[in-house]
């Protein structure tokens, strides 16, 4: 509830112009905000109650964060494939989707696809068999080391799954970049320190229109081979690494989120056909601060890996959001049993409890393995056969 403040104007008591000043003889007056005096119709208000955020997170996140961004009707069946790129959010949902039977991309993606300049790239070589000749496609791969990413299969193939794909969801993830100076051509991720040149490689912060126009050039590409599946956009929650731009990396990341989020915004608001937003950056960073429980860092501790539970139940909500009751039904059907635990309740917070201890144990039985491995190919014959007994014991 607001209260009504008059002004010095109001007052009976000469006050100096002191802003908000209350008259001497007069009570404030309280009543709710807009009643009677402001334009309500199809007004959408944030909830006033600490109570909305922690008695029900699905009916929040479906009441309070996705209305104006989903579809009138479902869209998907669940043999629909669905591509993911971007950040390392995308891949959760790939992974989640995976986990509860539904059909998700199957072929190869670079990692590296975090900011709009590198999807582009990506899709560009994937739909017309040329880059977008703005980015250098630097990537780590699995055994750690950071080379020039290269094509595993022909462009062809690649193509076939972006004209077959069923719907897309873009994830992106950072409006920082390297550039190099003579090009103006993007690094996918980092700068390879071995070419790194402090006179020619700049690090700086890109631009809204410049990420909306890659946005839009995306959508075009897309629609260019497949003119029907729905395209979400959606702004990973997971916050920066570091940055190199000279300033706590917190208030980096809040820019840099803020900057795709108005692109993506804009994006939105020009209405495409079958373009749509994907709010679980609203999820987590909005709704996460009131929540009962950390939204990142359960059960692993890790400060930038959004919580499993709250993954879980963004994922549900996009099922139910673009999947039909048929396919929502189905598949949660063959995910019975295998819900994801609710941090509040005792079971979750006795396993939050219990996560060190568990884990360590876990990597102490690793350790263990991996030193019998080494005496097992080092020892006599005799030994390996003790040393493989001891193995058995360990597995069991």
């Amino acid at each position: 509830m607001a209260e009504r403040i008059h002004t010095s104007a109001e007052s009976d008591v000469v006050d100096g112009g002191r802003l908000g000043a209350m008259p001497a003889k007069r009570q404030r007056e309280r009543y709710w905000w807009g009643v009677n005096r402001w334009h309500q119709d199809e007004v959408f208000r944030y909830p006033e109650e600490r109570r909305a955020f922690t008695s029900n997170l699905p009916r929040l996140i479906r009441e309070q964060v996705l209305p104006g961004h989903v579809p009138d009707e479902p869209l998907l069946e669940a043999g629909d494939s669905v591509l993911t790129m971007g950040s390392c959010f995308a891949r959760e949902l790939r992974d989640h989707l995976s986990e509860r039977g539904f059909a998700s991309g199957n072929f190869w993606i670079p990692s590296g696809l975090n900011n709009t300049f590198a999807i582009l790239d990506f899709i560009s070589w994937c739909v017309t068999g040329s880059d977008s000749g703005a980015g250098f496609r630097y990537d780590r791969f699995e055994d750690g080391q950071i080379r020039q990413w290269l094509p595993e299969g022909r462009r062809d193939r690649y193509e076939r799954h972006l004209r077959e794909a069923g719907a897309f969801v873009f994830t992106f993830g950072l409006a920082e970049v390297w550039q190099d100076r003579e090009t103006s051509g993007v690094f996918w991720r980092g700068i390879p320190e071995e070419i790194f040149d402090a006179d020619r490689h700049v690090f700086r912060l890109t631009t809204v229109e410049e990420n909306e126009q890659n946005i839009l050039r995306i959508v075009e590409l897309i629609r260019s081979v497949n003119p029907d599946a729905p395209i979400v956009l959606t702004l990973s929650p997971v916050p920066l690494l570091a940055t190199f731009r000279g300033q706590s990396c917190m208030t980096a990341d809040a820019v840099s989120k803020s900057v795709l989020r108005v692109a993506i915004d804009l994006v939105e608001g020009r209405r495409l056909e079958g373009v749509y937003y994907w709010p679980s950056f609203e999820v987590v960073r909005w709704a996460g601060g009131h929540l009962p429980w950390p939204a990142y860092g359960i059960p692993d501790r890790r400060a930038r890996h959004v919580t499993r539970y709250l993954v879980a139940e963004i994922i549900d909500a996009f099922v139910e959001a673009f999947y039909t009751p048929a396919a929502v039904a189905q598949l949660r059907a063959s995910h019975a049993g295998r819900r994801a635990v609710d941090p509040a309740s005792l079971r979750g917070r006795l396993e939050d409890a219990a996560w060190p201890l568990t884990t360590g144990a876990e990597e102490l039985l690793l350790r263990a393995r991996k030193q019998l491995e080494l005496l097992e190919q080092r020892a006599p014959k005799r030994l390996r056969k003790q040393s493989k007994r001891l193995r058995r014991k360990f597995a069991a």
